[in-house]
């Protein structure tokens, strides 16, 4: 449920766009298992905050430079950005991709991102490779020796990041949108540059700058997790000594004068539906309104039962989806409304928004409204904690925001301050008609442009208007049949106030034809519309009121329903999950609405190039399989299904013995296995069979699809069947997926770092209990198609001929490893995991099977599964682009 403006951040493994949320959200005041916070520094000025977490067996670690793109000079716009991917690439001695490489091989994650204010440097490792983490980051700080043609290529790395960045339409209207608000300000440049800024970079401006910012007082080191402060101490005096110790340069940057007029722009793009974002001038991150700023924004904007989803999208229909955020950095930022929406629409999704807006200048806050947005504003902040490296992002925000990691409290109590009165006063203050932005993407083939002038006129007219069965435990997980075949497991783990439950079918995908394909799509959407008992907008009122949150998705296999709650509201919370799952009401007004929205998620699905490549592939791959369908079905589908199609389909589905009912998290697990069987012991069962279709494990002839588009990029899909997750090589491909892919993979450095072919390469797998398949993506410029073709073919080839080497292995074990203990840090996805795990015969213990088929693979191993799987000569090729 979180969607807000894309303002841009750029990251050396791609890019993607920030969902700016809330800066800083209010914490929760408990974290447990965890010792007390150490800020200190270290001679040289580089500044440290260390904490220790016993309860995590993992450590992240991150390193705050306090220089952004504000901070670039006019003929330097680009450069902070540019010099993060230089810093990763590392020098010729060292070779390209050699840090990420190690870490990889540390069994953990590097990355980094440039924002306006600062560049941030971060990984996770395992809490045993702490040392060797730190190294790393310490090694990252000093300026590789490049020369002028090692520039230009990774200038040209960044430049297709750029034309990625311009396939991305909520990027677009958010620059525009940034362009306009900024006029003076260097917030208001893009933090990527541009193709001309880029052109122009020599070696000589990369080295002033590093030279100017990346000192050790302008730095910020956050260490969180399983550590050994004393030793860790002395690691960091060791491996930070030689970072420069001088002072960074005075900031001069320019004020952006008040604005006395709304600022309007509309710009055509190729894309299939119109985006919006609206802009008001806020104050910067240390003001004292800024709280009340973020908190509006959570009652604007945030989730289904705020006040711009319930009226302006649910009730009126004006809108595809609606969020607010607000964008609080250093200096004065801004509070921002997205919509995505039908171009007819424009003017009445942008009237019925401000008056939303306006009205809380007149109205004050009712009181249950203010109780639910205090609970699930709070709720949001606690989630972040489950994860090492989340604790550490806040507190490295805190630092660079407030000067102090511990401002939480501070924070907080501003927070629980707030009532009516004060939200209102803070509104009248910063929402002015005069001084919004609107910034209007429409498509390329619209016949006449909303006129500005009239939207100016518009905006200004708006203000002032407005029992317990059997049971075992094996490894952690409390496990139960009901007499019914309904399958219960607990998972126990005290260390937060929250729980999650997670219900699961095997349905979706697998169980489609032509004539329904779609359907499971259309049931998860509908799952959280209503009960006999609760409406849809009473049931995200309660879910909500609870700080919970509560989602139905459908998989490639599977049916899903999801929810996570504070542990204090565990009987309430799990009343209004099993009520979901088991009484759906289906009702025909809901239906009708999600009929459009996923008629709406068809027709625009082009405008996401990367799943559009994918989808293609999957569609000349298989032949007969399922997995050859779209997710959501198509329009002819989707417009043919009634409601009886969908209450018929689900009640077969959801027979007891077909379901997982999985539950992880602060409870108490006999106590609620009492409850459960109390509650779901007589559900009858229904008529219902189970048969997979065939694999397809095997193509004859190279197949080729190719569709054109107007993308700046193109994307590349080339693959293979290969064998579903239960098959012995599936551990096999796993290991050889590591090996191509990422920073230090095969692919990565020849074709991006050596050749420079494309910005986004790497291989992939897909991971089913029924069909596998294996194969490599890449995105670039469409004149490098035939150039990346080739060069994966050949690497497909070498591998045919020569074994991966031991350092190869080694690399992607620990990577594997690693990065499966880090994917299962939350309540919610080991919720999950269980849950598949069970479903299809894998059992509570595949963690340690799965350690124990990676650790056994070897070079033979690759090279037997290469030959027998991937061939030079037939495979399925996919294409996207201009």
């Amino acid at each position: 449920m979180r969607s807000c403006v894309p303002i841009e951040r750029f990251s050396i493994l791609g890019w993607w766009p920030v969902f700016l949320l809330l800066y800083i959200l209010a914490p929760s005041p408990t974290l447990a298992l965890t010792h007390e916070l150490e800020s200190f520094a270290l001679p040289n000025g580089l500044k440290v905050i260390l904490k220790r977490d016993t309860s995590s067996p993992l450590v992240a670690l991150q390193l705050w430079v306090e220089a952004g793109a504000a901070d670039e000079a006019p003929d330097e716009v680009g450069l902070a950005h540019l010099l993060e991917h230089i810093l990763f690439r590392g020098s010729s001695e060292e070779g390209k991709g050699k840090l990420a490489g190690e870490v990889e091989k540390l069994g953990g994650r590097i990355n980094g991102f440039t924002s306006h204010d600062r560049t941030v440097y971060h990984l996770v490792v395992p809490a045993s490779q702490v040392q060797s983490g730190l190294g790393i980051l310490a090694r990252l700080m000093h300026l590789p020796s490049l020369g002028e043609q090692e520039l230009r290529n990774e200038i040209q790395v960044v430049l297709e990041e750029w034309r990625q960045a311009q396939d991305n339409p909520r990027t677009r209207v958010g620059r525009e949108l940034f362009k306009m608000a900024y006029r003076n300000h260097p917030y208001g440049r893009p933090i990527i540059g541009t193709p001309d800024t880029l052109g122009g970079m020599t070696w000589e401006r990369v080295s002033r700058f590093h030279a100017r910012w990346y000192s050790a007082a302008n730095m910020t080191l956050v260490v969180v997790g399983n550590v050994e402060s004393e030793q860790t101490k002395k690691n960091l005096a060791q491996l930070f000594a030689d970072l420069p110790e001088r002072s960074p340069p005075t900031r001069n940057r320019a004020l952006e004068p008040p604005q006395a007029e709304p600022r309007i722009a509309v710009v055509r793009a190729p894309v299939r539906q119109s985006h919006l974002v609206i802009g008001f001038p806020m104050p910067r991150a240390a003001n004292p309104e800024t709280p009340a700023v973020d908190f509006l924004a959570f009652i604007l904007g945030r989730g289904e039962s705020s006040r711009l989803a319930q009226k302006v999208k649910i009730a009126e229909g004006y809108v595809n989806s609606i969020s607010a955020s607000t964008f609080t950095p250093k200096d004065p930022g801004l509070f921002l409304i997205e919509a995505q929406l039908e171009t007819v629409k424009s003017l009445g999704a942008l009237k019925a928004t401000l008056k939303e807006v306006f009205r809380l200048r007149e109205e004050p806050v009712s009181p249950s409204e203010l109780s639910r947005a205090h609970v699930n504003f709070e709720r949001t902040f606690v989630e972040t904690k489950e994860t090492v490296q989340g604790e550490a992002d806040r507190l490295g925000r805190f630092q660079a925001l407030y000067g102090n990691p511990n401002y939480e409290k501070s924070y907080l109590e501003t927070i629980r301050k707030l009532d009516a009165r004060k939200l209102q006063e803070v509104t009248q203050t910063f929402f002015r008609a005069d001084r919004l932005s609107v910034s209007l993407l429409v498509p390329e083939e619209t016949a006449e442009l909303p006129d500005p002038q009239e939207i100016a006129s518009l905006i200004r007219s708006l203000q002032g208007s407005s029992g317990t069965p059997q049971a075992t435990r094996e490894n952690g997980v409390l496990r139960a049949t009901l007499g019914n075949g309904l399958r219960i497991l607990i998972q126990e783990d005290h260390r937060l106030p929250l729980f999650a439950v997670h219900a699961g079918v095997i349905g979706g995908l697998l169980l489609e034809h032509d004539a329904n394909n779609g359907i499971h799509n259309f049931i998860a959407a509908m799952l959280t519309q209503g009960s006999p008992r609760l409406t849809s907008s009473q049931l995200v009122h309660e879910v909500e009121h609870l700080g919970g949150s509560l989602n139905g998705s459908a998989g490639n296999s599977t049916l899903s329903l999801a929810g996570i709650f504070p542990s204090e509201n565990a009987e309430k919370g799990l009343e209004i999950f099993l009520d979901t799952l088991l009484h759906p009401a289906f009702p025909e007004a809901e239906l009708e609405k999600k009929r459009q929205e996923t008629l709406l998620r068809i027709k625009n699905r082009d405008e996401r190039s990367r799943a559009q490549v994918f989808r293609l592939f999957y569609q000349t791959l298989f032949r007969s399989h399922p997995y050859r369908l779209p997710p959501a079905g198509e329009r002819e589908q989707v417009l043919r299904f009634h409601r009886e199609d969908l209450v018929s389909h689900y009640y077969r589905l959801i027979s007891p013995d077909r379901v997982v009912l999985t539950l992880v998290g602060d409870i108490d697990g006999e106590e609620i296995l009492r409850h459960l069987h109390h509650k779901l012991s007589e559900l009858p069962q229904s008529a219902s069979s189970f048969t997979p279709p065939p694999a397809e494990v095997e193509i004859s002839e190279t197949r080729v699809g190719k569709k054109s588009t107007k993308l700046k990029q193109a994307h590349l899909v080339l693959g293979y069947p290969a064998p579903a997750q239960g098959h012995a090589d599936y551990f096999t491909l796993k290991v050889l997926e590591v090996i191509l892919s990422r920073i230090g993979g095969r692919l990565f450095v020849d074709l991006r770092d050596r050749q420079g072919l494309a910005y986004s390469v790497g291989a992939f797998s897909l991971e089913d209990p029924f069909q596998g398949a294996f194969g490599f993506y890449a995105a670039g410029d469409p004149a490098n198609v035939e150039g990346l073709k080739e060069g994966i073919l050949r690497e497909v080839q070498r591998l045919q001929e020569e074994k991966v080497t031991d350092p190869e292995l080694i690399r992607a074990k620990n990577y594997l490893l690693g990065n499966y203990l880090i994917a299962r840090q939350t309540n919610a996805a080991r919720a999950a995991d269980l849950t598949f795990n069970e479903l299809f015969g894998f059992g509570s213990d595949f963690a340690q099977r799965y350690r124990e088929g990676i650790e056994k693979v070897s070079a033979e191993d690759i090279l037997r599964a290469v030959r027998q799987y991937l061939s030079p000569d037939r495979y399925v090729l996919a294409i996207v682009g201009p």
